[in-house]
């Protein structure tokens, strides 16, 4: 009886992996190759997985995550990235380490959009939104905008900016 079961919990994984197989969104605008409109961090690292290993090799300040750990009050992130642009590269990966690190992933709803060399993205949401460089992570408690990172952080860590935006509003 439990090899039937182990069986089917073996079957409906293998069916649950096949069904949620990832193909590239890679398209070309004016000659580049990039990502475009809505996406997942799964889709990003699928596409890109250079930004993966740098969010491996990023370590955030221990002191400053220590201080992330204690919140415990949700928030929203929206980002808006370019897969051209080196201070996405850079930036956003690290952003999701200081998020799994700091345990806030849990409580925190990311959502993301990749956008041309001109900022354009679907719907015109980087005008709605005001978007001037990349990338831009606007924080949101309750639906009201608390903060913002543009480009590149304020502070000497990313983490600190992150800490500074969300504190400031509990």
């Amino acid at each position: 009886m439990i090899h039937l079961k182990q069986i089917s919990l073996f079957a409906l994984l293998f069916l649950l992996a096949c069904g949620t197989q990832l193909t590239s969104k890679k398209v070309i605008k004016n000659n580049i190759e990039m990502l475009y409109g809505p996406l997942s961090v799964q889709q990003l690292y699928f596409d890109y997985p250079e930004w993966q290993q740098i969010e491996q090799d990023y370590q955030p300040q221990e002191k400053i995550l220590t201080k992330l750990k204690t919140i415990q009050v949700p928030f929203q992130v929206k980002i808006f990235l370019a897969t051209w642009c080196p201070d996405s590269r850079r930036e956003v990966p690290r952003f999701f380490k200081i998020l799994h690190q700091s345990g806030l992933d849990k409580q925190t709803d990311v959502k993301m959009w990749a956008v041309d060399r001109k900022l354009n993205t679907v719907q015109n949401l980087s005008r709605t939104f005001g978007i001037k460089r990349v990338p831009t992570f606007i924080f949101y408690r309750a639906g009201k905008e608390i903060g913002r990172i543009v480009e590149t952080p304020q502070a000497l860590y990313l983490e600190e900016d992150v800490l500074s935006i969300i504190k400031g509003t509990e």
